[in-house]
């Protein structure tokens, strides 16, 4: 289903898709997208009718406050923030300029990257079992979560969502990687924008790996999952100590079949 925003373009829905099993992941239980900012007044009102009861905001600090939502809490919607990124790796703009310019000619941005979904992947249970257990509330549902640009903390937790679930991970891999095609556009100006701040020693080639996702990026932590834990329900219940109740909860909200359908 396509979703008519006009400063809105990482906007989906996590349901649609086939599991393994034959069934079918419900549409309009949980929606993903990039951060709600830049909304317009006809934006808020298409995000109004998707009847969203609760919104789930993956950013730092920081990020929350250089771009303000739009879409706040209030009567009928309900409010998780919830950082899954590594304080660490937190910058101000102008730290983020010195930097670029100290450091563009050494900076390994892939590395960069995989560390991220790294520290996603194990570094954050807490905060994985916090947005499960969430989601899980019947109150909630509709819900949206969301991060700045809508494709890798988004990405790599509807993708565990969806592997929990049972859909495909080829089919997961394909829905993760839309992403790419979505905000290419906006991708390019913020290309631009990072060569400007470094000066112009930063190529397009060396800092693509931030502006885009990559199969091998979920690949290698989801491997990385599977090897320690054998499945993505180990990996929930024994990584991220998430009770069964909620893990169950999540599949009855999702699962057409759970409910006779």
């Amino acid at each position: 289903m396509n979703y008519n925003f006009e400063k809105l373009f990482n906007f989906r829905d996590v349901g649609g898709v086939m599991t393994e099993n034959g069934e079918k992941l419900k549409e309009g239980v949980l929606f993903r997208s990039e951060d709600l900012s830049k909304l317009t007044k006809q934006d808020i009102e298409t995000f109004r009718q998707l009847n969203i009861k609760a919104i789930c905001d993956l950013r730092m600090p920081s990020e929350q406050k250089s771009k303000v939502s739009r879409v706040g809490p209030g009567p009928g919607i309900e409010l998780l923030s919830v950082s899954i990124h590594d304080k660490s790796q937190e910058f101000t703009h102008l730290e983020f300029f010195k930097f670029l310019v100290s450091k563009s000619t050494s900076v390994d941005f892939e590395k960069i990257m995989r560390d991220m979904y790294e520290h996603m992947a194990f570094g954050c249970h807490d905060e994985i079992k916090e947005i499960i257990c969430f989601l899980s509330h019947t109150s909630r549902i509709p819900a949206l979560i969301h991060c700045t640009g809508g494709k890798d903390r988004t990405g790599f937790i509807a993708a565990i969502i969806q592997l929990y679930l049972g859909v495909s991970y080829e089919t997961v891999i394909a829905e993760y990687l839309k992403s790419n095609e979505l905000i290419a556009e906006k991708m390019k100006r913020t290309e631009s924008f990072i060569r400007w701040m470094s000066l112009f020693r930063i190529s397009p080639e060396q800092i693509r790996p931030v502006l885009e996702v990559r199969r091998e990026y979920l690949e290698d932590v989801y491997q990385k999952i599977m090897k320690q834990y054998g499945d993505i329900e180990t990996y929930l219940k024994e990584g991220c100590d998430i009770p069964r109740s909620c893990l169950e909860e999540l599949k009855r909200k999702f699962l057409s079949s759970s409910e006779g359908q």
